[in-house]
């Protein structure tokens, strides 16, 4: 996905546009009087490829589940979810790139693979954002939240955007979150002040949106200043209020003595007496004027302003760490979906990143829609989710793919023979037509599908006995995606089986990558893995989870037993045994970097 560069951006008076569907639909409301222009707004803009999604895996009870994980594009997804389920969302968090001219990378022990590059340059950054809030825009229920998570270098034009989108009486407030309590740039030069805050922008569709007033605990320094007292029976902490009434007797206030002191009183005897019988008085010595009690316990707290000093940047110490560069901490996703959503409400998060917005909607019983086109990303939500269910903290879940729509639209706007070719150089091989291989690369015929079928161990093999017949040694082939079966016919490894790139689908130049292969052997009625071969290393300590779906319906993965390494190291290398009504198992495994492996096991008992 690459951004439109351009001149710079200039702001305009004039009528803003805020369509529901499309960029270039002009608004009927006039509600702005100043709209953002940059070169590259009055594009044509429509998603690569159209749905629907893919149905690719179901994890835990399909009855309860809660939530998908959209593997896609978001311009894509969100266009297929838009044909789907209409205007049906409540909460919208999006956290998407700042523009810092940067990769970003997921980070495990030793490994470490970039997840997402945020290099769009001003204007381009401006093309990519402005259609996906089109597309959320158009998702949005009447009286549904948007909160759009920026950092300050951009926050000023998507505001812009966001007024001209959702209209300037749509705003309801505009956060500082402090990330960090200070940067260290002065002692390193800088002509600046530390950055040390994001800003989320909230707008609404409506006076009937969902809201909370939450509150926060009062500032220790206010603490500390007011509520200084402590009961010594009970060690309450506790503040003195006046008892007595200004005003005297103008204002009607009795007069009489209590415990030693005459004074114009706030209440009466009887409640006096009360007060002092419950232990709310306080009077500091005998003769002193008493006062009331208020109690820190039973203060209610601050309502939350727009300030947010209390949550904290994950650290790499924080148990919710997932290695994952630009991860959020969960308080404040729980934060968001408290204050901005109800239990039930329907929460989708298109830049999903680490996926904190799904384990926090799960979590708080809201249902869910995390996009996400990065393989890293989404392996790293899957294994989140996963995670809750087995540990009963949240329903089940789908994963959609929006490969295949994206793959049909290459083949029909360039064409099978351009995008063979144009594979071919990025594996760096030869073009070498010979009936259905297509090229070599040094002793090895290079065969590439970049049809919808997954090839299968028919299907390498048939190549391979070809590529012999034209007196090549060895095979390569290259698809989008391989029938877990295809490993059977490596034939020694004389075949190798490439992944197609997704990027390539989009008309991005990424090479070809070596598809991981697991081992697993069967011994008796339990699944063991014995290997797994990826471009992160070779071996089982490789592996940070692996699955099993012991009744593969040839389609659609459904992992019935599953497991991941522990923070301790661990993995557990052998599956429960298997029952009675297995049949073909399909067995997943998955390495630190993101990479899939599959491999199929036949058993009957």
């Amino acid at each position: 996905m690459r951004g439109v560069t351009g001149p710079q951006v200039r702001y305009d008076g004039g009528v803003p546009r805020r369509p529901d569907d499309a960029p270039n639909q002009p608004s009927e409301s006039a509600a702005a009087d100043v709209t953002l222009r940059w070169a590259g707004k009055d594009a044509p803009f429509r998603p690569r490829g159209e749905g629907p999604l893919e149905l690719r895996e179901i994890a835990g009870d399909p009855g309860a589940a809660q939530g998908r994980l959209v593997w896609a594009d978001n311009a894509l997804a969100l266009a297929a979810l838009r044909a789907e389920i209409g205007a049906t969302v409540d909460l919208v968090y999006i956290d998407p790139p700042f523009d810092v001219g940067a990769s970003h990378y997921l980070r495990s022990d030793d490994v470490e693979v970039e997840a997402y590059r945020d290099a769009w340059g001003g204007a381009g950054y401006l093309s990519m954002l402005y259609p996906r809030l089109v597309l959320l825009r158009a998702l949005m229920k009447p009286g549904a939240t948007i909160v759009v998570h920026v950092g300050v270098g951009v926050c000023h034009r998507v505001r812009v955007l966001m007024d001209e989108l959702f209209g300037a009486d749509s705003f309801v407030n505009q956060i500082a979150w402090k990330r960090y309590s200070a940067h260290n740039d002065a002692g390193q030069g800088a002509r600046r002040l530390g950055a040390v805050h994001d800003v989320l922008l909230v707008y609404g569709r409506g006076p009937a949106r969902a809201w909370t007033t939450l509150r926060v605990p009062h500032d220790p320094a206010y603490v500390a200043k007011w509520y200084r007292h402590v009961e010594p029976q009970t060690g309450r902490r506790f503040m003195s209020g006046p008892l007595t009434a200004p005003g005297g007797a103008a204002k009607g206030n009795p007069r009489y003595e209590f415990l030693g002191v005459k004074r114009h009183w706030r209440y009466g005897q009887a409640t006096m007496e009360e007060l002092l019988r419950v232990g709310r008085v306080y009077q500091s010595r005998p003769g002193a004027v008493p006062r009331q009690k208020h109690y820190l316990d039973e203060l209610e707290g601050v309502p939350l302003q727009d300030v947010w000093t209390d949550i904290r940047a994950l650290q790499g110490t924080h148990a919710e760490r997932l290695g994952y560069d630009t991860q959020k901490p969960e308080a404040l996703l729980e934060r968001i979906v408290q204050m901005c959503s109800r239990p039930g409400d329907l929460v989708l998060d298109a830049f999903a990143g680490s996926g904190t917005t799904a384990a926090v909607a799960a979590r708080c019983g809201r249902r869910w829609i995390a996009v996400d086109r990065s393989p890293q990303a989404c392996a790293v939500i899957r294994r989140r989710l996963r995670g809750l269910i087995a540990r009963g903290e949240a329903g089940g879940f789908s994963v959609l793919d929006g490969g295949p729509a994206a793959r049909r639209a290459a083949l029909r706007e360039r064409g099978e023979a351009a995008l063979v070719e144009r594979a071919l150089r990025l594996h760096g091989a030869e073009s070498w037509p010979r009936g259905q291989i297509a090229g070599r690369r040094g002793a090895a015929a290079v065969v590439v599908a970049v049809g919808e079928a997954r090839p299968g161990a028919a299907e390498v093999a048939r190549w391979l006995d070809a590529a012999r017949a034209a007196g090549m040694a060895a095979l390569e082939v290259l698809a989008w995606e391989f029938h877990p079966s295809a490993h059977d016919a490596a034939d020694g490894g004389a075949a190798s089986l490439w992944e197609l790139p997704r990027a390539l689908a989009d008309d991005e130049d990424a090479a070809p990558r070596r598809l991981p292969c697991p081992s697993v052997a069967l011994r008796g009625e339990v699944v063991e893995l014995v290997d797994f071969v990826s471009e992160a290393g070779q071996g089982v300590a490789s592996v940070v989870e692996w699955a099993i779906d012991w009744a593969w319906d040839g389609r659609v993965f459904a992992p019935r037993w599953w497991t991941q390494r522990g923070r301790d190291g661990a993995l557990t290398g052998a599956s429960p045994p298997l029952p009675a009504e297995a049949g073909e198992v399909l067995v997943e495994a998955v390495d630190a970097a993101g990479r899939i492996g599959q491999r199929l096991v036949r058993y009957r008992k």
